[in-house]
């Protein structure tokens, strides 16, 4: 009898569990569809931006490219001719819209997230390029 309740108790934790497990699962792929469709929506949607080969073209919303990697650039107090291998695209992280700024420098890599409509840092990181 005490068997059966143990396994009963056991079965009911599995079970909470289990729902647990898809609820984390159902939260993520919805954060994940809101934020593929906030970027389609950038992307596609001429009345928001812009984007032609991933460039913010004439767009009073959101500040440049350019503003974006001097914004990254000032911040470590480099100048761009000093740095390398530039990436910059603008994207959906941190439920904001974003220029991702990438760019070496001496022996480093650096990552820039900048808010594009104000130019603020977002989050940076900074790693050995090996």
């Amino acid at each position: 009898m005490e068997k059966n309740k143990n396994l009963k108790y056991i079965i009911i934790l599995l079970i909470i569990i289990i729902l647990l497990l898809v609820g984390f699962i159902i939260f993520c792929a919805v954060k994940f569809l809101d934020e593929r469709a906030e970027i389609r929506r950038l992307y596609n949607n001429g009345n928001t931006v812009n984007v032609t080969n991933n460039d913010v073209s004439s767009n009073e919303k959101y500040i440049s490219r350019e503003e974006a990697l001097k914004v990254a650039l000032t911040d470590i107090g480099v100048n761009q001719e000093d740095v390398y291998d530039i990436d910059i695209e603008l994207d959906y992280k941190y439920s904001k819209t974003v220029f991702e700024v990438n760019f070496n420098y001496g022996k480093y890599e650096y990552e820039y997230y900048i808010n594009a409509e104000d130019g603020t840092i977002v989050k940076s990181f900074k790693e050995i390029d090996l």
